[in-house]
């Protein structure tokens, strides 16, 4: 190659360039590493409204029938659907839900949120009731026998308990959108 007809170029830089082009590298990489830890930050808040919303929810419509409750010290949901219905009632309140189940502000939520799974489980003598809202409101009713039961986020049926499961676009940064899925168990316990 090193023939006299093509003498070897010389490639001739200004000093400080090599610097300024590894400085806007590392520029663009910390710009992209904030954007994906704010997107993060946006999701965690996002879950932790949501849980906090689905857990005070829960409880609202926790409703004991103190009748029973003073006979037989039995913890009891009396009517599943009036617990429904103040839950309803609750969860559009705590999360500042519109009548179309859209939340005006688009911050946190981006959505309709969709209730997909509301059950209650009365635990009674050996034996769990269960009372399933799906998301159309259609009730399914079945029996369980204690120990066997267990809600849809695996934890074991003991004490009477509401379980209930919702779904809502969540919007970060740059037009990202995604679908949360957050389920919640209330555990209704007598204390001793």
């Amino acid at each position: 190659m090193r023939k006299r007809g093509f003498p070897r170029q010389r490639i001739r830089t200004e000093e400080g360039q090599l610097e300024l082009v590894t400085g806007l590298f590392f520029l663009l990489f910390l710009g992209i590493l904030l954007c994906g830890i704010l997107q993060l930050d946006v999701f965690r808040a996002s879950a932790a409204y949501l849980e906090d919303a689905l857990a005070a929810s829960n409880l609202a419509s926790a409703v004991i029938d103190v009748e029973e409750y003073g006979i037989s010290h039995t913890i009891r949901i009396r009517d599943p659907w009036k617990a429904y219905e103040i839950y309803q009632y609750a969860l559009r309140g705590n999360l500042n839900l519109n009548e179309e189940w859209e939340c005006p502000a688009k911050g946190l939520i981006g959505g309709k949120v969709t209730v997909l799974d509301y059950t209650v489980y009365n635990v009674q003598e050996g034996q769990v009731e269960i009372y399933r809202y799906n998301e159309n409101g259609q009730l399914d009713f079945s029996v369980g026998t204690m120990g066997n039961v267990y809600a849809p986020d695996g934890q074991l049926i003991e004490n009477t308990s509401i379980y209930s499961e919702l779904t809502c676009p969540v919007r970060g940064i740059l037009g990202v959108e995604v679908q949360a899925h957050m389920g919640k168990l209330a555990d209704i316990a007598e204390n001793e």
